[in-house]
């Protein structure tokens, strides 16, 4: 089942369950949705669907963080966006821990060879190229510790 149907079915079922963060979540991605289907003009495939879910939840991660900073008025912000950040994960693939993605740092900068900062653009594409699951700024925190 494509995953924009899959978010389709889990609006139903929030809405019949009357589950309003989860209807929240999901709206809210669909926004989202309708608006890169729009400024591309494509459909919304799974990869289209899956970077969505992906820059939102980023977005979200950032904002949790601001919301907490302010304390106890931004505690229960926080929480209800803490939420949606682990609902809408559900739909994304498993992250490389920071150890499997120095491992593919390393074969990266072996099969390149001689490389310098300067190159560090070139570096980070080779490594993200490798497979889902691959956190950008994970990678780019390991290639510059790799190549300073």
């Amino acid at each position: 089942m494509a995953l924009i149907d899959e978010l389709s079915d889990a609006l139903k079922e929030a809405m019949k369950a009357k589950d309003k963060p989860k209807l929240d979540a999901i709206r809210q991605v669909q926004t989202e949705i309708a608006k890169k289907k729009s400024e591309k003009g494509e459909e919304a495939t799974d990869e289209l669907v899956l970077g969505v879910i992906s820059s939102y939840v980023k977005k979200m991660t950032k904002a949790v963080e601001e919301y907490k900073s302010l304390g106890d008025r931004g505690i229960e912000m926080a929480e209800k966006i803490q939420f949606e950040i682990d609902f809408l994960s559900g739909w994304l693939p498993e992250q490389l821990s920071e150890e499997d993605v120095a491992k593919l740092v390393d074969e990266v900068l072996a099969d390149l060879g001689d490389v310098d900062m300067s190159q560090m653009g070139r570096v980070i594409g080779a490594v993200m190229a490798k497979g889902e699951g691959i956190d950008g700024s994970v990678v780019s925190k390991l290639v510059k510790e790799k190549l300073s």
